[in-house]
């Protein structure tokens, strides 16, 4: 059967095929654009920014009389007073000082009130009418630039010189910058009605259109939906307390835990984890690199080396680290999933010779040694953990099946398939929903997450959002056929493949699915064929993010603060009772640390 991967690709492909071939705008003739009404409207609504109005002639209190040059100006109207702080400046690219609402007009005088939040406004003062500024373009389509229609309509904007930035629902709703006031362009999808409207936050419609489909396509939520709802589950949770900001409950967009304190430490690392190494009461701190397997006491800011082991080979990658204890003594195991460069046919490949390893007090004992096998333990719908494996294909990073794991008779065994997991491609890029049980959560390489019904594969959801390509750690893997570039004097045999990031559900933490969201680059979607798109997407941090599938939508449930380093690896323990978040961050200059969130 096919694979979840490749089915995703397919009926997103077979869907925009079909949907490109319906798209016949009526009214359009071979040189008529059919977005220029919209294109013309958004003109209108940007241009009278530039254009002064008139001016204050007296203040008193919250009174202003105003002088107008405009007769178009009617009661209602909102008008920005421009300021002259910026030297050298035209006026309509002054900042906006305060806003002020007509309430009467006599002639070519105007009175206006002042609104709050306003600076102090001197005589003479400019008015301009507060116009919008930006243009936003947002879709609940799963994969809206496959779609002919809205290429045209981003290649209008452009032929337009509307500059713009595309925009998930969840950046509009989280509002704007002062001084930004977006006009919003939402391609929409409802049943077998595709609907375009030209709108902005207070849900003003100044133009709209729509065409029909035989059939509904995917999308990612609900059209139509207010910029200003809440993106929290507190109105459908009752579990949910609004004012219970923790990581353990899901709370919310706003940053739903506190920064406890840093460890900088003395070498890098590519992967950590809490294990209950010993027979002691708590866990203990693993960190993985390439030379060394280490356990520490983690308490008060300060790690306390407990024990080490050394990885065999000198060129060894540190792929993943897992632990549960499947032996049934009481102490996890350590599963070491690594790679190891080789030449094959004169090509760059890597053949994964993982460990497990157990520690008897403080001596480390090695369980087993080069098992061509990715290692992962994941947590089930009822709280229960699980050790997969799969093999690594020949020309493909991972090969299916996925299959159980676990010590049998005092030995380690691969059994049967583990059946939840038919049809997905890799053993770490998914997960289950504990909403519902056919629902698992994929994350494809680019950060890409999606819903499917696991009984039949079927593709229901796509997140609306994107959570970046995790390339901390990488491999080779060799090429079926060589690739040829620059007059076949180039030649390709190898491809790099990354490894795949923490995608973790956890039942003790509410119930939410957490991974991280990296942000340190500049947005590929906005890039798009030398399309020369304004963007407000490069960004400097990266983020630790909280999932969930409820009511139809994927949506962020908690996030971490904002680290402008690079998050590596994180994991969860308990420090004094207290639930904690250990994260492992890179900084500029490549020095590691832990950084604690309560």
């Amino acid at each position: 059967m096919t694979k979840l991967k490749t089915l995703f690709s397919l009926s997103a492909l077979l869907f925009f095929i079909a949907l490109t071939l319906v798209w016949r705008p009526v009214s359009a003739t071979a040189n008529t654009d059919p977005w220029q009404p919209l294109t013309q409207t958004i003109q209108q609504q940007l241009n009278p920014g530039n254009r002064a109005i008139g001016t204050v002639s007296l203040v008193q209190g919250s009174t202003v009389i105003i002088a107008l040059h405009n007769p178009r100006v009617t009661i209602g109207t909102t008008l920005a007073v421009k300021g002259h702080n910026l030297p050298g400046v035209a006026l309509p690219l002054q900042n906006n000082i305060a806003r002020i609402r007509i309430t009467q007009i006599n002639g070519n005088q105007g009175r206006g009130t002042i609104l709050p939040g306003s600076e102090q406004i001197p005589p003479r003062s400019p008015l301009f009418p507060l116009a919008h500024n930006q243009v936003y373009l947002y879709s609940n389509l799963s994969s809206p630039r496959s779609l002919q229609p809205y290429q045209d309509l981003t290649r209008s904007l452009q032929y337009s010189r509307i500059p713009f930035a595309i925009k998930t629902w969840g950046q509009i709703a989280a509002g704007d910058t002062p001084g930004i006031r977006p006009l919003i362009i939402a391609f929409e999808a409802t049943n077998n009605q595709i609907v375009c409207r030209l709108t902005d936050r207070e849900q003003n419609i100044f133009w709209q259109n729509s065409f029909s489909l035989n059939f509904a396509p995917p999308v990612t939520r609900r059209a139509g939906a207010s910029w200003a709802q809440p993106t929290n589950f507190a109105a459908s949770s009752p579990n949910s307390a609004r004012t219970n900001k923790s990581f353990t409950t899901a709370s919310g967009r706003a940053p739903g835990s506190t920064a406890a304190g840093k460890i900088k430490l003395k070498s890098p690392y590519n992967r950590l984890i809490f294990a209950e190494c010993d027979e002691k009461p708590g866990q203990e701190l693993v960190l993985l690199n390439d030379k060394w397997l280490e356990t520490y006491h983690l308490a008060n800011l300060k790690l306390k080396p407990i024990a080490r082991y050394r990885i065999p080979h000198n060129d060894i990658i540190p792929l993943h680290l897992q632990a549960g204890d499947f032996n049934h003594n009481g102490r996890d195991e350590l599963y070491l999933t690594l790679g190891r460069p080789v030449l094959e046919q004169e090509k760059d490949d890597t053949i994964l010779t993982s460990l497990i390893v157990e520690f008897t007090n403080k001596t480390p004992r090695l369980l087993g040694k080069e098992y061509p096998y990715y290692f992962r333990v994941i947590e089930q719908r009822d709280g229960n953990k699980v050790l997969m494996t799969q093999e690594m294909a020949e020309f493909d990073q991972y090969k299916v099946p996925i299959r159980w794991g676990g010590f049998y008779n005092g030995k380690f065994v691969v059994k049967k398939e583990y059946s939840q997991s038919r049809d997905v491609f890799s053993l770490y890029n998914f997960n289950f929903s504990p909403f519902n049980k056919n629902h698992i959560l994929v994350i494809d390489e680019a950060g890409n997450v999606a819903g499917f019904n696991a009984k039949n594969s079927e593709h229901l959801i796509t997140a609306d959002g994107q959570y970046g390509v995790f390339d901390e750690t990488f491999y080779s893997q060799k090429l079926k056929e060589e690739i040829y570039e620059g007059g076949f004097t180039i030649k390709t045999t190898a491809v790099a493949r990354n490894t795949a990031r923490r995608f973790v559900k956890r039942k003790s933490y509410g119930n939410q699915i957490f991974l991280i969201k990296k942000r340190r680059t500049v947005n590929p979607e906005l890039l798009d064929k030398g399309l020369d798109l304004v963007t407000e997407d490069v960004v400097k941090h990266d983020q630790i993010v909280g999932l969930q599938w409820r009511n139809g939508e994927i949506r962020e449930t908690w996030k971490s603060p904002k680290f402008p380093r690079d998050i590596v690896d994180f994991a969860f323990t308990k420090e004094n009772g207290k639930e904690i978040m250990v994260v492992l961050t890179r900084n500029k200059d490549q020095k590691y640390a832990l950084e604690l969130l309560h």
